[in-house]
């Protein structure tokens, strides 16, 4: 059937500038036509910087997508509103996710929704009085000054919808997916609440939902930890808590499971120092340490993100779990995620007493495992003054992470990392 134009526009159509030109004409309000694009060109500028526009935006608009990333307020996206765009915002601008998020958040009306949040900001900066005043004849959004205060304000009114929806969007996932049977089988196993998080290609709900797990631990007795739906995992935790593993569909002994548990985490601890120092011995003692390992604390880069979770080919995240684990103490976990003892990855009573040490020291909390990476975080980097005796102490834990690593990596050179990062990544060949 033959679509007349107007009409697929009012489909594509998020919000039409000429709107609130109307108002502005009608009313005769005291304000600068420009107004009426300032929350257009307000969203705009928050998905460009965050990049949520389609392929075909950016290609079309790079001159001014290039100047909005550099220095936003040399370019006066209401006018380029009004000259380049027609004065429309429509939804085939946005990328996939910026457009499920759009008709979400600037779509139909129902609460969030984009134009109630700018109305509810101009009462708060106005104040109710003065908002309702006859002046404003309703229209206050349009007298609240376009500066860079006001975008900064709306784009934390932003972001806080943006994780809104990523968290329930991750929940919906959880309650329309069919879960793998693999995924099953570890829930099983674990034996605690979890929440399947299916391969993505942002990891924003997956941050989003483990911050809030996090928080939710704090007051529910539990430590949350991201563990990867992985074949290879699923043998070493059936390995190591029962001694025996034909495949990935074994039928597990609960009971021996259970027993795992219960030996793991009522046992004597190790010395968490006393254990590193021990692997510190075990180097090889014919390298120049100084020269071919040690290096300078330099040209490092910092890290904040967990690394270990993505299928970089695909470019996409693993299928993970979202775990609950029931222990009060972060290093417990690894009672529930015995995953080493393989090679030189540390086993379970040395990497329990390791992370425990860390985190009386440093804070540090176990947060994602697959079959041969396992990432901390830290509340803050670690001072200067510490960093390379830390970066040391996790050479001997891990020397893949200076050995493996790229040409010329030196400890020195995760020590200067190691000051700049709040996430840890280790990694076993």
């Amino acid at each position: 059937m033959f679509v007349n134009p107007d009409e697929e526009i009012l489909e594509q159509m998020m919000d039409d500038a000429a709107w609130h030109l109307e108002s502005i004409r009608e009313k005769q309000l005291q304000v600068d036509e420009r107004t009426a694009y300032n929350h257009l060109a307000i969203y705009l500028r928050w998905c460009i910087e965050h990049s949520r526009m389609s392929k075909e935006f950016l290609h079309r608009y790079s001159a001014v997508v290039e100047k909005i990333q550099k220095s936003p307020w040399d370019v006066d996206l209401r006018e380029f509103v009004r000259d380049e765009l027609h004065g429309l915002l429509l939804y085939p601008y946005f990328d996939e996710i910026g457009c499920a998020f759009a008709r979400h958040y600037y779509g139909d009306g129902s609460k969030p929704y984009f134009p109630s949040d700018i109305d509810s900001y101009a009462m708060e900066y106005f104040g109710e009085k003065r908002y309702h005043s006859n002046g404003f004849q309703d229209e206050a959004y349009l007298f609240v000054p376009f500066n860079e205060d006001y975008y900064q304000a709306i784009s934390k009114v932003i972001e806080h919808r943006w994780e809104e929806w990523q968290l329930e969007s991750a929940k919906t996932r959880k309650r329309e997916s069919t879960l793998p049977s693999l995924a099953e089988g570890m829930m099983d196993y674990l034996h605690c609440p979890c929440l399947y998080l299916p391969p993505m290609k942002s990891d924003t709900p997956i941050k989003l939902a483990y911050q809030d797990a996090c928080k939710r631990g704090q007051q529910g007795g539990f430590v949350p930890m991201l563990v990867a739906v992985d074949d290879t995992l699923w043998e070493c935790l059936l390995l190591n808590s029962e001694g025996d593993c034909d495949g990935a569909d074994d039928v597990f002994d609960k009971e021996e499971v259970a027993k795992y548990r219960q030996t793991a985490l009522t046992d004597s601890m190790l010395d968490g120092k006393a254990v590193l120092e021990r692997k510190e011995e075990a180097q090889d003692d014919d390298l120049d340490w100084s020269a071919e390992i040690l290096g300078e604390m330099a040209n490092g880069e910092g890290n904040d993100e967990f690394l270990g979770y993505w299928d970089y080919p695909a470019e996409q995240t693993l299928p993970l779990l979202l775990v609950e684990i029931p222990v009060k103490n972060p290093w417990e976990v690894f009672a529930y995620l015995p995953f080493g003892g393989w090679n030189e990855c540390p086993d379970t009573p040395e990497l329990m007493a390791v992370t425990k040490y860390w985190f009386e020291q440093y804070g540090a909390r176990p947060a994602v495992i697959t079959h041969d990476v396992l990432e901390l975080t830290v509340p803050a980097p670690v001072p200067k003054e510490r960093a390379m005796e830390l970066a040391q102490e996790q050479y001997a834990f891990c020397p893949d992470v200076v050995d493996q690593g790229p040409p010329d990596t030196t400890v020195g050179m995760l020590a200067d990392s190691l000051r700049q990062s709040r996430a840890w990544y280790f990694w076993w060949d």
